[in-house]
């Protein structure tokens, strides 16, 4: 276990969390490699058909009509797998679980209310559980949360809990406020170097695609790629839409600012009243961010496919 002026680690949480956290993970892994496969099999089905219309062997285009077939099949299937497993719902709510019991568990590893030092370790045992039946209760889907055990009260958050007041403050500080900050900074700009990429390449493909109509008007080539071309760089459209990179890169570079500032206070924070009152707004700040993510990430799917 990790020193407690360095904050709690991931195995000191709740078992709930990290059987959520999991969860919420392999959805999103699914989500996105059933995602990334449909778009891929749509562009190769475009390019099946491009090709075709350049050769003239009959028995070459009936085999690339065949491929153009079956990758159109192989994206529906895709899709359809998509709709039947629906894991985005496994990583969005799975998530929103993990980060709401993460939000509990340090308030109470750091007396913070409801879980106050005058409440009484029996009473503060009592109401965080009856706390996280209420979250696991209120999600919206159900899931598997004894994948990592059934304890739930660590003997980290115990410890911690117990500890003097500048410990707790030191902990929260930096295993909180300052690696939540760090994160968010540098997710930000992970965001923002994906988000460059992306666009970059798509101006590519289009310049291609400008360039090869180009020279089929030159008559320099009877190869029409557009169609091609076209369906990459609508995938690519899709890809961005899912990741939302424009947005999180902002979103997460505001919520790194205002934590910045959110750590700043901490010094003004002298006793166990104000210091109550600092974490609930610590958390507000952070808890915001996620509900935001949640929402967006709700409304956000992707396009249906569309024949070049």
């Amino acid at each position: 276990m990790a020193p407690l002026e360095q904050g709690l680690a991931e195995v000191d949480f709740p078992n709930i969390y990290r059987s959520a956290d999991a969860a919420s993970l392999e959805g999103q892994k699914s989500y996105l490699r059933y995602t990334r496969l449909r778009l891929y099999f749509v562009i190769f089905a475009a390019t099946a058909s491009a090709v075709t219309a350049g050769i003239s062997s009959a028995e070459a285009q009936k085999i690339l009509i065949a491929l153009s077939l079956f990758f159109f099949l192989a994206a529906s299937a895709a899709e359809i797998i998509l709709l039947s497993i629906r894991p985005e719902e496994s990583w969005y709510h799975g998530r929103a679980v993990a980060e709401s019991v993460k939000t509990l568990a340090w308030k109470y590893s750091v007396c913070a209310e409801p879980f106050s030092r005058s409440a009484g370790a029996t009473e503060s045992d009592r109401l965080f559980l009856q706390q996280l039946t209420d979250i696991v209760a209120e999600s919206p889907i159900f899931m598997d949360y004894s994948s990592t055990g059934s304890q739930q009260i660590t003997s980290a958050m115990k410890e911690l809990r117990e500890s003097d007041f500048s410990t707790r403050k030191m902990s929260y500080c930096n295993g909180r406020i300052e690696d939540q900050k760090r994160w968010y900074s540098r997710s930000a700009r992970k965001n923002e170097r994906s988000a460059l990429r992306w666009r970059i390449t798509l101006v590519a493909l289009e310049l291609l695609g400008a360039t090869g109509a180009l020279l089929i008007l030159l008559n320099v080539t009877d190869l029409d790629v557009g169609s091609a071309l076209a369906a990459s760089v609508a995938a690519g459209g899709a890809w961005i839409g899912v990741k939302q990179y424009d947005s999180l890169a902002s979103a997460y570079s505001l919520t790194a600012t205002e934590l910045a500032l959110v750590h700043a206070e901490a010094d003004q924070v002298t006793d166990d009243a104000s210091w109550s009152r600092y974490v609930i707004s610590a958390e507000q700040a952070i808890s915001r961010e996620h509900t935001m993510w949640l929402a967006r990430r709700a409304r956000t799917r992707i396009p249906r496919r569309r024949t070049p």
